[in-house]
């Protein structure tokens, strides 16, 4: 499960000098260094599982899901192309080193699984209203209140937009503009010192949303649903062996990545950087014992981090994971979340 790759601001800050009309492609979309992203990520899996996918694309060994949002499904795209390059048969034109591969997706309004937050469950919603409230989110932030009033000036937002999580979007949109400095100047107050205040404010403004304040019970509305969907891809695999399954790729988001490392209480407080992926391993031993292996890939320059579940070791036994992670998974999601159920009229 990976974050798209680099891409343009999803909306700006109000005194932000550029506009979406400076973007060629307009806000929130893939830019040509995100798909550079992706294609290195897709050759880095071809080099990784070489030996286990077979050397030509097959349907039936690899499935793609992505968000119905153009930057996951360009992304999607273009892991893919690094991932499976036509060979023998499949060239179908020798000038393009390319072919397609399906992606497949659910429209927004009924992803429950990769566009995270779920904005659709109300508990959730009182629970990140009161984290803004809390002694724990106010104790974090207190320190940083004369550098929020000063951001508040240069942004032209208020300091309780601020004080609300502003903060991740303002450091995001100038991360992008910094990221493509061949079109943008980079403001004057936008120092070193700055964007790493304000790297560390948005770094809680994400912990905020799936964390810090009662931080089980988010996971259980939030990020362990994904927890959830991935063993039962994995239990459906130990069930039936002979299925020829043996990738599975989700095409998603940073908070779809944040809310899953929270869940899984792994996560390194660290905002999750374009193209960053998280592996989930299924290994099987020669007595026939199944063992789920996690991994972090956040840097291209270096191996992928390997992860360890509290209580487990990095080989955890299928049984042992599936037992820690119970805490956080749930049958009934809509109960949970306090939606009522439609009175579809009554019986007699």
């Amino acid at each position: 499960i990976f974050r798209h790759g680099d891409r343009s601001p999803i909306v700006t800050y109000p005194n932000d000098i550029y506009t979406e009309e400076s973007w060629p492609d307009g806000f929130g979309e893939l830019t040509s260094l995100g798909k550079k992203q992706q294609y290195e990520l897709g050759k880095y899996l071809r080099s990784k599982y070489t030996g286990f996918l077979s050397a030509a694309y097959k349907p039936h060994e690899v499935y793609v899901r992505s968000t119905d949002i153009d930057r996951a499904i360009m992304s999607a795209q273009s892991c893919l192309a690094g991932l499976y390059p036509p060979t023998d048969k499949q060239i179908w034109n020798p000038n393009i080193e390319w072919q397609p591969v399906p992606v497949h997706t659910v429209k927004q309004s009924e992803d429950n699984l990769l566009i995270m937050p779920y904005r659709n469950c109300p508990r959730y919603e009182e629970l990140l209203s009161k984290t803004s409230g809390s002694e724990e989110y106010r104790q974090l932030l207190e320190p940083y209140l004369d550098f929020l009033n000063k951001l508040a000036n240069y942004t032209g937002f208020t300091l309780e937009d601020l004080y609300e999580g502003s903060t991740l979007s303002t450091y995001d949109t100038l991360f992008a503009e910094v990221s493509n400095i061949d079109f943008f100047m980079v403001l004057i107050w936008a120092t070193k010192e700055t964007m790493d205040k304000l790297e560390y404010l948005a770094e809680i403004a994400c912990a905020a949303t799936f964390g810090i304040y009662q931080h089980e019970e988010k996971s259980k509305l939030q990020g362990g649903v994904v927890v959830k969907a991935i063993l039962k891809e994995i239990t459906d695999i130990t069930e039936q062996p002979s299925s020829a399954r043996k990738l599975l790729i989700y095409s998603a988001h940073d908070s779809t990545l944040n809310g899953l490392l929270m869940a899984l209480d792994i996560h390194n407080t660290k905002l999750i950087p374009y193209n960053a992926c998280l592996f989930f391993e299924l290994h099987k031993d020669d007595k026939g014992h199944y063992t789920i292996e996690m991994s972090y890939r956040n840097d291209t320059s270096k191996d992928p981090h390997q992860l360890t579940l509290r209580g487990c070791s990095f080989s955890c036994p299928l049984e042992t994971f599936i037992k820690l992670t119970s805490p956080i998974i749930i049958d009934d999601w809509k109960s949970a979340c306090g939606i009522i159920p439609e009175n579809k009229g009554m019986f007699t």
